[in-house]
């Protein structure tokens, strides 16, 4: 399905990773409905893993069907530099550090290296037409935008930018002297798993300062705004992809829109926005529901996920500039919805637990697997917010509220979001997020209101 149809939805969203398209995206896009039988799924289960082994046991490279599918593109003569115009300078292009190469999964089939070139060229086509519209439709499109080329020139549109502005560096001292200076040095000197391994250590130095700058300068703009743990996750995402200048821009918009509620001086907003979830799987899913109520799991697995729109947790570069294409052409409130997705598909999983009780619900839902149907989630989530929006949900979600401050419990502090020192460990095929950490926070937040 090419991206050049029109969406009957007002707020077309995106599938899957970056740079890349899983085998099975259009597949999973044109036959959504359709249950696999159980050997066909653990023949992609297999084929994926055995893929995505050799990708990470490889060096990354770029000749990669996309990238040859790309560079066909630019050849015809619908290329990503020609005449359109470019959101970045040759000054922007040199301070950005160089692009690691990523190694994408193996595509097998004509008609899905068809599909891949038909979203390549609607892609260029809506670059080169400065079609924001356009733009949208592709990022919902199975793969997205497919390659960090493309992407550099249409996050900053998605993100609203115009082509010619700029900003007055603060200096260094102006940077230090702001109060929230040091905890951004903390989280960026932390951040290392989130290079890809196409940078050199020599090079990370360099992208931590550049960082470092990015997330104070938009704190020195907005006084209003406070920073918090996971900020920094979400722009080391921009900065890798279009370099500091851009990704600034980026971020300051963002945080004036999807990003404002998680920078509040509380995490009140948060919590009441995490607690959405709950109507949605009562809606979609009233056993789990029930089974995750009668736990008291509340919503601390999924904070990481949501304030960081997943980049605190996805352990692969490129499913996670998938999902900010996605969440880029997107309500602010998507990453709520595909974190109902996400839980809604292991529904299974939750209700065979033993025990229906908090740590082994919060065990296992903070144990992300590293090999999910994006775009069959991302479909969930667009579908789920077309039909439940959040101005339905929101009374149900302040009900909850409620009866949990009535019941005593706490709301944690925006600036220890994620913990001191949290990192998430890759084990076999799960991601481990912080399972003692959520847990320690847990029972904090139950604890006995404070007598103040």
């Amino acid at each position: 399905m090419s991206c050049d149809v029109e969406s009957s939805s007002p707020n077309p969203v995106a599938p899957t990773p970056a740079t890349v398209v899983r085998r099975d995206s259009f597949k999973e896009q044109e036959n959504f409905g359709d249950v696999e039988s159980e050997a066909e799924e653990k023949e992609e289960a297999q084929t994926q893993l055995r893929h995505r082994r050799v990708r990470r046991s490889s060096a990354r490279s770029s000749t990669s069907s996309s990238h040859h599918i790309a560079a066909g593109v630019r050849e015809d003569g619908e290329g990503v530099s020609g005449n359109s115009t470019s959101t970045e300078d040759s000054s922007e292009a040199s301070s950005r550090p160089s692009r690691p190469h990523v190694h994408h999964r193996h595509r097998t089939t004509s008609d899905i290296d068809r599909q891949l070139r038909s979203q390549l060229a609607s892609v260029v086509r809506a670059l080169a037409s400065s079609d924001s519209s356009g733009l949208r439709r592709c990022a919902a499109a199975p793969g997205g935008f497919l390659d960090d080329a493309y992407r550099r020139r249409a996050w900053p549109r998605l993100a609203g930018m115009s082509m010619v502005e700029s900003d007055v560096l603060p200096s260094q001292a102006e940077c230090e002297r702001h109060p929230e200076y040091e905890q951004v040095v903390m989280d960026v000197n932390r951040s290392l798993k989130r290079f890809p391994p196409g940078i050199s250590d020599s090079e990370r130095p360099a992208l931590q300062d550049q960082l470092t700058r990015l997330i104070v300068r938009v704190l020195l703009k907005h006084h209003d705004l406070h920073y918090y743990q996971g900020y920094h996750d979400v722009a080391i995402t921009f900065l890798l992809v279009v370099g500091e200048e851009t990704g600034y821009h980026i971020m300051e918009r963002l945080s004036t829109t999807h990003l404002r509620d998680f920078m509040a001086p509380t995490m009140e907003k948060t919590t009441l926005l995490l607690n959405y979830i709950y109507p949605l799987f009562e809606r979609e899913d009233p056993e789990l529901h029930d089974f995750l109520d009668a736990s008291d799991v509340g919503t601390i697995f999924a904070l990481p996920w949501v304030i960081t729109w997943f980049g605190h947790v996805l352990p692969d570069y490129e499913d996670v500039v998938r999902l900010y294409d996605f969440f880029l052409s997107a309500p602010p409130l998507m990453p709520v919805y595909f974190t109902a997705a996400l839980v809604l598909h292991r529904s299974k999983e939750v209700l065979l637990l033993e025990e229906c009780e908090m740590a082994s619900v919060h065990g296992l839902l903070s144990r992300i697997p590293t090999e999910l149907p994006f775009e069959k989630l991302l479909s969930m989530a667009q579908e789920m917010y077309e039909n439940y929006p959040p101005d339905s949900l929101e009374e149900e979600a302040t009900i909850r509220m409620e009866r949990m401050k009535a019941s005593g419990k706490k709301i944690p502090d925006s600036r220890n979001a994620l913990g001191l020192g949290t990192v998430a460990v890759v084990t076999g095929a799960v991601v481990v997020a912080p399972i003692v950490l959520g847990i320690g926070l847990w029972k904090w937040y139950n604890s006995s209101p404070s007598t103040s």
